[in-house]
């Protein structure tokens, strides 16, 4: 196989295995292009416990009586494999042991099942530990291998092992993200995630069947009182550089009244979540015993608060200062027990009613 031809099956291995994203598609990527790298007639990919000594999975184009063959005796007599985990590189049957030795040892007289007699493993190493092995057989027709056989055994060993690295960080992205959204999914709290420009990128059960949180094709969110609020929200977070924006709001379905709160998460990724907190049935409204420490006008900031009102809103309403507005605020996080304004819209409408 001339210089050049090497090299375009080497280029097309490497396409091969970095288009692959998931452990199965990478070994599905290495066996069907690595025989155009190393000719074998029988081509291996073993997970291994290196510590027991033990298969953990195996991938392999030849029938499973050579693989049983092989894990029943053949594993515990291989030279080749001993090799591979003591010097952690490539080798062949060749270069191992003694023809005789070969001849004579459980390995061989597995591959011998299928009318194999040449062997070639290289380890796998994925972030600096060891995985397993790659292995390649010959029947006895075809030459043993080579130098260059071993050379390219390393080479490839080394791109499935990063190959394989990624499949594994991104496997565990997924599954990360499935339990993510399993635990949001039992919350008893509407989420919603959106990019910055309001489409909906994931929302949990209660969103989807309590609340107006509807999405048309391409996920862009369709009209409604909580997708109105988060667009807003979203204009807000991309035009004026705010981080949380809240809104009292009422739901077109159902005509239940809600306090909607968004927050712009990391720069980097442009997303933002949002919360909904539905206001109690009045049949079932409490007030809370805090709202009897309130004064008269303390409480009727917290109400205008609990609507969603700026503090310069608040200032004209109420005919009072900003610096006023203020400082009533103060006092009403003090003896509520909050520190911000999103805390206290919260206490006020989980309450079940506003402070009267």
């Amino acid at each position: 196989m001339s210089e050049i031809i090497v090299d375009r099956e080497h280029q097309r291995f490497s396409g091969a295995l970095q288009s692959a994203l998931t452990m199965d598609e990478v070994a599905a990527a290495y066996l069907g292009a690595v025989g155009r790298v190393i000719p074998a007639a029988a081509l291996g990919l073993y997970a291994l416990d290196a510590t027991a000594g033990t298969m953990v999975d195996v991938r392999a184009t030849v029938a499973g009586d050579l693989v049983e063959e092989y894990e029943e005796y053949g594993r515990q007599d291989d030279p080749v494999l001993d090799f591979i985990v003591e010097h952690r590189r490539p080798i062949d049957s060749s270069r191992v042991v003694s023809t005789d030795a070969w001849e004579l040892c459980g390995a061989r007289h597995a591959l011998g099942t299928e009318g194999l007699a040449h062997s070639m493993e290289a380890p796998l190493i994925v972030s600096g530990v060891f995985y397993g092995t790659i292995n390649f057989a010959r029947p006895p027709q075809m030459p043993s291998f080579s130098d260059r056989d071993l050379s390219s055994a390393r080479a490839v060993s080394e791109q499935l092992g990063l190959a394989t690295e990624r499949a594994m960080r991104y496997e565990a992205t997924g599954h990360r993200a499935t339990a993510l959204e399993n635990a949001l999914d039992r919350m008893g709290q509407a989420v919603v995630v959106t990019d910055l420009d309001g489409q909906v990128l994931f929302q949990n059960r209660i969103a989807r069947r309590d609340w107006d949180v509807e999405v048309g094709p391409d996920n862009a969110p369709l009209p409604g009182a909580i997708t109105n609020c988060i667009a807003d929200a979203m204009s807000e977070f991309r035009n004026d550089g705010k981080r949380v924006f809240i809104r009292s709001v009422q739901d077109r379905a159902s005509n239940r009244k809600a306090i909607v709160k968004s927050y712009r998460l990391s720069e980097r990724n442009a997303t933002a979540v949002t919360l909904v907190f539905p206001c109690a049935e009045e049949a079932a409204a409490h007030q809370l015993p805090a709202w009897d420490v309130l004064t008269r006008r303390e409480q009727e900031i917290a109400q205008l608060v609990s609507e969603g009102l700026t503090t310069k809103q608040i200032a004209a309403r109420a005919f009072i200062t900003e610096n006023t507005v203020k400082q009533h605020l103060k006092r009403v996080f003090a003896k509520t027990d909050v520190n911000t304004r999103a805390e206290l819209v919260q206490l006020i409408w989980t309450s079940g009613r506003s402070p009267e």
